[in-house]
């Protein structure tokens, strides 16, 4: 369980960008507003904590990271302040991981990812569980996180995600995303007209599905991790600072 409730929890989508700061962002290099975002978590109809979103600048480079703060028993399997990391650039009008980062807070090593991008040699490498990888890329791949922000910075352009390749701890994945259908939501921030998306890859039992608020640049206000046709995780906004 505690792979799989580790996976569920760091999986969360990201956030976005609202009013006019989303307007400014169209015209910055990298398309989404900066921010520090908060979400409470469920898994299996427990309250398992928080969530903390945080994307920033780094001179010409951007970090989009996450820390999860556990409560109850997902203090059990779940290390405060557990930490993924993307550092990317945007070349090209293109967003392009530099570097990813996958810590669980403890002492041990042996749950962590690292990888280095090597764009020009077309790979990327590091350790996954202690053990080294190496995976070939090419244009348009991203990490786990930077991947978020992709899909934030096409919704916010007008456009529609279809497909998209990252690297999941140590493979090359492809996802395929979809909207299934409007809705009007209840959150923390007032109710919200909202648009879902559901993420899938074939031969996989698990769907992800995010309801985007365009009212508020298509933030996303909740989530749902199903597997085997049965949700576990729920994630849902709380608060969103600039």
């Amino acid at each position: 369980m505690s792979s799989l409730f580790t996976r569920t929890l760091l999986c969360i989508a990201a956030l976005g960008a609202s009013g006019t700061q989303a307007q400014e962002a169209r015209d910055s290099a990298l398309g989404v507003p900066l921010f520090t975002g908060t979400y409470n978590v469920e898994f299996r109809g427990i309250r398992a904590g928080t969530i903390d979103f945080i994307l920033r600048a780094d001179g010409n480079r951007f970090i989009y990271e996450s820390r999860a703060h556990p409560r109850g028993v997902a203090r059990v399997v779940i290390n405060d302040n557990m930490r993924e990391t993307s550092e990317f650039i945007v070349e090209n009008g293109a967003i392009k991981p530099q570097s990813y980062e996958l810590e669980d807070a403890s002492k041990s090593t042996a749950d962590d990812t690292r990888l280095k991008f090597d764009w020009s040699a077309g790979k990327a490498s590091g350790t996954h569980e202690n053990k080294p990888i190496e995976i070939a890329i090419s244009d348009g791949v991203q990490d786990r996180m930077s991947a978020q922000v992709v899909v934030m910075r096409m919704l916010l352009a007008g456009k529609q995600p279809e497909t998209l390749a990252f690297i999941d701890r140590d493979a090359l994945k492809e996802y395929s995303y979809k909207k299934i259908k409007e809705e009007k939501l209840k959150t923390a921030m007032g109710e919200l007209d909202t648009v879902v998306y559901a993420s899938s890859r074939p031969q996989s039992n698990r769907v992800s599905r995010i309801w985007y608020a365009p009212s508020l640049g298509y933030v996303p206000v909740r989530g749902e991790q199903e597997r085997k046709g049965k949700v576990e995780s729920v994630f849902e906004i709380q608060k969103l600072v600039r």
